[in-house]
């Protein structure tokens, strides 16, 4: 990938520590990197900088928010030259720092230098850089394993070693591995434990904590410790779900109990969590006073044990996962009742869950929207029967391509012409500059305003070839879909096979038509919205 060079061009300077390596040295804290790095970014003539920081992130991962943005800077084309104290800022992980250092960086024609370990790209003699990426990584490995073992003997100890105290407790200020009851919090918990066994519902429970106005876990943790900030935490912050209820039923820290080692990491260079078998669990008891005595938490147990047992009814639904509600993205839901006339219907799960507070219903029978989408199919099919060329016609006609493949291609002749038109116009202002007929302050802010807009024009024109390329790659992605779905014959009775093939999803407006039924669109795979 070339990218074209230009003044506006930014030196990103790439700072990033953990909290290990700050329990280990302050040399390498943010504010010294920053130091660092302007230093030498003056001393070297690269102006316009910018800082990227990623501060509390570990070096084998670069999912990370600063080196996330940085990325989107490079691929968007301003940035020239990254800048890092050293190779271990970038990275612990040596296979991904490697990539990232002789692939990534040079596709975009962006210059990568790590100060102290003396790699800079625009120069041959870095062999040496991969045996200090592994070298990092081994470090990075080392300090895992360190954690990894200090924190099992925390917990083979009985300590608390979560982030944040499980809801009815509060951390011991004076030991922080030690809980100690909340007593208002506690109450809560009491509360739903004696409202269950005296059989009110997990959905039950969650109302009514709901409209006594009792802030959930989420949002008190948030406004005590700003964390888990969300619209949703924000919006609805007394809204309990039935899952968090169902957690503090089945938490046995409530009856004194800390267990630990119920998940860990899949490896040092991923935060993803496995769970581990129950006989890999640390289970120490009577480790802190309880909130539950254990004869009311083992019959709370029971009566789950015994509700799980319950007969359900079967849900057959061959629309699982594509059914969406287009006001809040969430999927619908489908309920089948035995005792209805209709099979069954779905609603907005969001609806489901929190009410009209948050989403309407969007109910639609599972016959009717069955029957809408076989049709829809059929349509498809009964296209196809045109050919290629006349079915590829009435595709992009239905879903505006031609339209909008149109409309760019006229907007890129014009700004191509209009850079002609600017460069005419530069011509005749420089002779006018030499021959004396314009001052040089009037040339110069004239040139630059020039300049200014042909920036704007260049950066436009780019957007509007991406958005060619995205259109050509769409109407290329019809002929795809004409090879698949010629082979249909007309369905009679759709199966789930069909669904997975064909739809990539049905969404469901609250709206209803002249008919009086929902509006559906749906949306199929590789050429949208039909």
């Amino acid at each position: 990938m070339v990218k074209v060079m230009n003044k506006q061009n930014i030196t990103a300077l790439y700072c990033r520590i953990s909290r290990e390596d700050e329990l280990i040295t302050d040399s390498s804290s943010i504010e010294t990197q920053k130091a660092y790095l302007t230093r030498y970014a003056n001393q070297n003539k690269h102006y316009n900088t910018r800082f990227y920081i990623d501060d509390g992130y570990s070096g084998t991962n670069f999912e990370i928010p600063g080196f996330l943005e940085l990325k989107a800077d490079i691929e968007k084309g301003v940035i020239n030259i990254v800048i890092t104290k050293d190779l271990s800022r970038l990275g612990r992980d040596y296979l991904m720092t490697g990539y990232y250092i002789e692939h990534y960086f040079p596709s975009y024609s962006v210059r990568f230098i790590a100060i102290n370990d003396q790699v800079d790209t625009l120069k041959s003699d870095n062999d040496f850089a991969p045996f200090r990426n592994i070298m990092n990584e081994w470090y990075a490995r080392d300090i895992s394993k360190k954690i990894r073992s200090a924190y099992k003997t925390k917990a083979q100890n009985g300590e608390f070693t979560g982030a944040y105290p499980p809801y009815g407790y509060d951390k011991n200020p004076n030991n922080k591995h030690q809980l100690i009851i909340n007593p208002k919090k506690a109450q809560v918990v009491k509360k739903i434990y004696n409202l269950y066994i005296d059989g009110t519902s997990i959905h039950g429970i969650a109302k009514i904590l709901e409209n006594t106005k009792v802030l959930k876990p989420r949002t008190d943790l948030y406004r005590s410790q700003g964390v888990y900030e969300s619209t949703h935490t924000k919006q609805y912050p007394y809204q309990w779900a039935p899952p968090t209820v169902m957690s503090i039923l089945m938490n046995e820290v409530y009856i004194g109990t800390i267990i630990c080692n119920k998940h860990q990491t899949r490896s040092f260079k991923t935060k993803d969590l496995k769970r581990n078998p129950k006989s890999q669990w640390i289970v120490s008891k009577h480790k802190h006073e309880p909130i539950i005595d254990e004869a009311t938490f083992n019959k709370v147990q029971d009566i789950l044990t015994i509700n799980k047992r319950l007969p359900r009814t079967p849900h057959v639904n061959i629309l699982k996962g594509k059914v969406r509600c287009n006001r809040c993205g969430k999927t619908l839901s489908l309920s089948i009742r035995n005792d209805r006339n209709v099979y069954g219907s779905f609603s907005c799960s969001t609806y489901r869950r929190h009410g009209k507070e948050r989403c309407t219903s969007h109910y639609i029978t599972y016959d009717y929207l069955i029957d809408y989408v076989k049709t829809s199919i059929n349509d498809i099919i009964t296209f196809a029967k045109s050919g290629e060329k006349g079915f590829s016609t009435k595709i992009i006609k239905k879903t505006s391509l031609l339209k909008n493949k149109q409309s760019l291609d006229f907007e890129l002749k014009s700004n191509l012409e209009r850079l002609v038109d600017i460069n005419n116009h530069l011509k005749k202002l420089f002779e006018k500059y030499i021959n004396d007929k314009i001052s040089e302050n009037k040339f110069y802010d004239l040139d630059k305003s020039y300049d200014d807009e042909k920036m704007e024009i260049k950066d436009r024109i780019k957007t509007i070839e991406d958005e060619l390329n995205r259109v050509n790659l769409q109407i290329n992605d019809i002929s795809t879909f004409y090879m698949m779905i010629s082979k249909h014959k007309k369905i009679d009775k759709l199966c789930r096979n069909d669904i997975i093939q064909i739809i990539d999803k049905i969404v469901i407006k609250e709206k209803k038509g002249s008919n009086k039924k929902r509006l559906v669109e749906i949306y199929y795979v590789l050429i949208g919205k039909m």
